[in-house]
């Protein structure tokens, strides 16, 4: 190829502020009428949407693009002079932004969760998804390139510009680590809980009816009686709002006996029954009205953390989850982002059954949303070593692949 962008210290993922400087080399065969040779920096989203109806072929598609930040220089302006044959290099730098450089509101996109239209939110990550459910097909892509281009000299007073040679190199971006996530352990930040109590009633939690089946009288005796023995306790779920990109997600169910507000002595046995944990990370889209109007699309998929039934396990106190069923991976998730028309997010959901006294109640937990952020650099370089060396697909490269999430609800 005549035209070829070289970096001087070419990474595999860049952050916000770093530095990416090279230069342009063209090698020229013969003498040619060039107008200019200019190298561009420039940060995109793209969408499409589709409806589905049924089994039948998706419907007309819906595009969507936005210019996150562009940044250009001209390298050498010829104004339709002749270049000699030779080979010519010429230096260029640009930075990493951090933030989103478009306008905002002026750009058409309105302020719709769980997308964002203000000027300077957080630059997305380098992404790439095809996916669908039942009433959507989505196709997104966030790309950051470099490119070369070379240009023949305007033709007429009509006449457009157009290229002659034209090279482009993809980068990765990834956002910077939270600072409060850099600095120590933060195992106490970012943290939320959901709690419910729960009360028996029952002759069962009678110290000498421990572990007895109730007879039919006895039964009888329960249902019409209103001085039965009683038990309450409150079941607490805690889990992190923050999690960092291929890290175990620190979970803790606490029971806690409410003694003064019960009719026995002693607490019963609280035994857990079963227990399921599971992640829907949402992929949403949209695209700027048009003359066939706007769509928009969200699809969910499942990702299982942890499965367990028919056990039976006592539960009192503090209980971390990791310690007593393996660690709870999310796995090399995408971080979470959102731009003027693409997002990505992720709700943690959660379900207990509880058997106390001969009765079971269910502790159901929906819609916990978290943030999955990134790792350093240098974790993230072992992990695509590691990845590589095992035989698995290397992270995500949008010059060459679309990764498409195999585990939908």
């Amino acid at each position: 190829m005549p035209l070829s962008i070289h970096l001087n210290n070419q990474k595999r993922w860049y952050s916000g502020g770093e530095t990416i400087s090279g230069h342009v080399k063209f090698q020229c065969t013969q003498a040619t009428e060039i107008d200019d040779i200019r190298v561009s920096f420039t940060g995109r989203t793209k969408a499409k949407v589709q409806k589905v109806k049924g089994s039948a072929a998706p419907s007309a598609s819906y595009r969507s693009k936005c210019v996150l930040f562009e940044k250009e220089r001209i390298l050498s302006h010829l104004n339709g002079g002749k270049l000699d044959p030779g080979t010519y290099e010429w230096p260029f730098i640009f930075t990493f932004p951090a933030h989103v450089q478009s306008p905002g509101p002026s750009s058409g996109w309105s302020e719709k969760p769980p997308f964002r239209s203000d000027v300077n939110h957080p630059l997305p990550p380098s992404f790439a998804v095809e996916t669908g459910d039942s009433l959507r097909n989505l196709r997104c892509v966030i790309d950051y390139r470099v490119q070369a281009e070379v240009s023949k000299p305007q033709r007429g007073l009509l006449g457009k510009k157009a290229a002659l040679f034209k090279e482009t190199l993809h980068l990765k971006y990834l956002p910077s680590a939270p600072n409060a996530e850099k600095s120590g352990d933060q195992s106490t930040l970012y943290r939320q809980q959901r709690e419910e109590v729960f009360e028996f009633r029952s002759i069962l939690l009678l110290p000498e009816n421990k572990g007895q089946s109730l007879t039919f009288q006895e039964k009888f005796q329960s249902w019409v009686s209103t001085r039965l023995p009683r038990f309450s306790f409150r079941a607490t779920f805690s889990y992190p709002t923050r999690v960092k990109q291929a890290s175990t997600i620190p979970c803790f169910l606490d029971i806690l006996p409410f003694m003064e507000d019960s009719s026995v002595s002693q607490p019963p046995d609280i035994v857990l029954r079963s227990v399921s944990l599971w992640v829907v990370s949402q992929t949403a889209a949209r695209a700027v009205p048009s003359l066939i109007g706007a769509l928009s699309g969200q699809v969910d998929e499942k990702i299982d953390l942890l499965s367990q039934s028919h056990i039976t396990m006592p539960v009192m106190e503090t209980l971390d989850l990791s310690q007593a069923f393996g660690s709870l991976m999310l796995g090399r998730s995408d971080i979470s982002f959102s731009t003027f028309n693409l997002s990505r997010s992720y709700r943690l959901c959660a379900s207990f059954v509880f058997e106390c006294a001969g009765k079971s109640v269910e502790f159901n937990l929906t819609d916990m949303p978290f943030d999955v952020v990134a790792q350093v650099e240098a974790t993230l370089e072992e992990e695509a070593q590691s990845s590589c060396a095992q035989g698995s697909p290397p992270p995500y490269d949008p010059a060459s692949s679309i990764s498409t999430p195999n585990d939908k609800r």
